[in-house]
């Protein structure tokens, strides 16, 4: 693992520096990245987490490198750039004219800082795939709001006019989407999981999100509800083992039909 500074952002107080820790395969292969969002409500949480690094030590075990990334949070708040804030007020209209039933905090200017800063993130890595010994294909994931980061950073860069590589996979565990009227193809494939009691992030926008695939082009969403997961992890009940959780991560990446994806688990429901 090793530490870079991928970008300096600007906060009420000055700047922040942002780091982002990276987790290579041992392997002489290029390797896939999945960059990772931590969860905290935006308020708190870090890349340092410790249950990043047996994350990534499972998904190096199937050739992927991970990178965990700060991003500004709540205090000092970020300052977003003139082009995000003039989105801010019609972003926040829509997800309140959608019934969006999380937190207005989680689809506020602290969720557009996440997007700003990724995408910042996102363009230092293909700057130095190379030296990262990277193939160029990019997932995104992460938990709580780092899965409504993930889903933000896919479909709001289009409209806020920044910069991001493609992005072939996206891993959604216990998040959400609060703007429907600002979807746009990417041609993404988006695993979700959820659980349908999470009183954290209601599961409410991640079925509208699916449901609203079905009329644009190219993305594909499979959600998978089970009662028993955990909100804020990545297994679809507590005594799973975070090596079938990250496999049926992987088989849903790299398989020729995502939609196909069996999960034979009692108690849970697969909408395709």
């Amino acid at each position: 693992m090793f530490t870079v500074t991928y970008a300096t952002q600007p906060i009420w107080k000055g700047e922040r520096a942002l780091l982002a820790d990276i987790y290579l395969p041992d392997t002489t292969a290029k390797a896939d990245l999945l960059v990772w969002l931590h969860s905290g409500g935006f308020r708190t949480g870090s890349r340092t987490h410790r249950n990043h690094a047996r994350i990534a030590a499972e998904f190096a075990k199937h050739g992927y490198a991970c990178a965990f990334i700060d991003y500004r949070l709540a205090r000092p708040p970020a300052v977003l750039s003139r082009r995000t804030k003039k989105y801010l007020p019609a972003l926040v209209t829509d997800a309140q004219n959608a019934g969006e039933t999380m937190p207005e905090s989680y689809f506020g200017p602290r969720a557009l800082a996440v997007v700003e800063d990724c995408c910042a993130f996102l363009m230092h890595a293909v700057v130095n795939q190379l030296n990262w010994g990277l193939t160029g294909r990019f997932l995104l994931g992460g938990s709580s709001v780092g899965a409504v980061s993930a889903l933000n950073v896919l479909y709001l860069p289009h409209h806020l006019s920044l910069k991001r590589p493609p992005i072939a996979t996206v891993l959604a565990y216990s998040g959400g989407f609060a703007y429907p009227s600002f979807l746009w193809p990417t041609g993404a494939r988006i695993l979700a999981q959820s659980s349908p009691s999470d009183d954290h992030i209601p599961i409410s926008s991640i079925r509208r999100l699916k449901w609203s695939l079905h009329d644009l082009q190219g993305d594909i969403c499979l959600q998978i509800e089970n009662d028993a997961q955990p909100h804020d992890d990545i297994r679809l009940f507590p005594q799973e083992r975070l090596s079938a959780a990250v496999q049926r991560a992987v088989l849903f990446d790299r398989s020729p039909d995502p939609l196909s994806l069996s999960v034979n688990i009692s108690g849970t429901q697969v909408m395709r």
